[in-house]
């Protein structure tokens, strides 16, 4: 298997309107990437300029981070074309990584508004690398890919802010990450959720996060007792609440619970959009500390006094 690092540079120019972000929030400009292979040592190198055909104009501060040549863009590719050029580039048998969550998203919305095959018809596993490397030298907190190349005293060879310098260094921060964490903290690209009703969990040390597939409205997340069950991260034991569920459905709820054999258990719950329709969950669960179990304890009576004020 090879690894595809890369780096997608977009365009959203100001004043758009509200319709057209809902079409194509960003029109992608640049394709860069690097190839590694099984044991992470450069194959190939790609990079391909895309002629806008969405957005009529570039965003005044995209052209000056990139450093953009009047005409440049211009002389591009046509984005059909550039991206089947990148994915034959790319192979079979491979894993993308970038640097942050973004990239893949906005490459399958691309190439959804042209009409072009999905990459995938279900959720895509790939590797954050920025994740990964917080994981390794933060404990979770991001990093930026500039200050990780200088934290990690690598030279800087290639202009930072082009997609093919940010794929570049992306693979040089991809080298450095240990195996136990390159193959235990992965990601997964949502753009299609799963369909099957178990959903997706992710596992790692720190916890789980588990997608449902699509439900048509809050309420019918709210209202699948499944969902709304409280599960031990480490042996998966359905949990009595001891902290019923509170919070906003808007925006995060939490509840909590105790394991007989892994002590205290928090929940988070978020209520998202999907990007082809209708909304689904994400649920964090952890083990918690009694300090944290006692924080998440008083938070939940605010949350209720400050509710029956407000129905009074």
């Amino acid at each position: 298997m090879d690894y595809i690092v890369f780096d997608l540079e977009w365009n959203q120019p100001e004043g758009v309107s509200e319709e057209q972000k809902k079409i194509l929030p960003f029109e992608i400009i640049e394709i860069g990437a690097v190839k590694l292979n099984s044991e992470r040592n450069l194959v190939s190198k790609y990079n391909r300029l895309i002629k806008p055909q969405f957005y009529d104009r570039i965003n005044r501060r995209i052209v000056k981070m990139l450093a953009l040549k009047p005409g440049e863009l211009d002389r591009g590719m046509n984005f059909e074309d550039a991206a089947g050029d990148f994915l034959r580039w790319c192979g079979k048998d491979v894993r993308f990584c970038t640097w942050g969550n973004q990239d893949l998203m906005e490459l399958q919305r691309n190439m959804a508004y042209y009409g072009m095959e999905a990459l995938s018809d279900r959720p895509l596993k790939y590797i954050d690398v920025q994740k990964q490397y917080s994981r390794l030298r933060s404990k979770g907190g991001q990093i930026s890919l500039e200050n990780a190349v200088t934290a990690e005293n690598i030279i800087r060879d290639v202009p930072f802010h082009r997609a093919y310098s940010d794929a570049y260094y992306t693979s040089k921060i991809l080298k450095i990450i240990p195996e136990d964490i390159l193959e235990s903290v992965y990601s997964y690209d949502l753009y299609h959720l799963p369909e099957e009703a178990r959903g997706l969990k992710l596992d790692d040390k720190a916890g789980n996060i588990w997608y449902s597939p699509a439900y048509e409205t809050k309420e019918d997340i709210l209202n699948t007792p499944g969902i709304m069950t409280i599960r031990c991260p480490l042996c998966t034991k359905a949990l009595k609440r001891r902290i019923g569920w509170f919070g906003n459905p808007g925006k995060v709820m939490h509840a909590a619970a105790v394991c007989p054999e892994h002590g205290h258990v928090g929940v988070g719950l978020k209520i998202k959009n999907g990007e082809q329709g209708g909304v689904y969950a994400e649920i964090h669960s952890s083990v918690i500390t009694k300090e944290e179990f006692a924080s998440l304890k008083e938070k939940h009576r605010k949350s209720t006094a400050a509710a029956g004020r407000s129905e009074s």
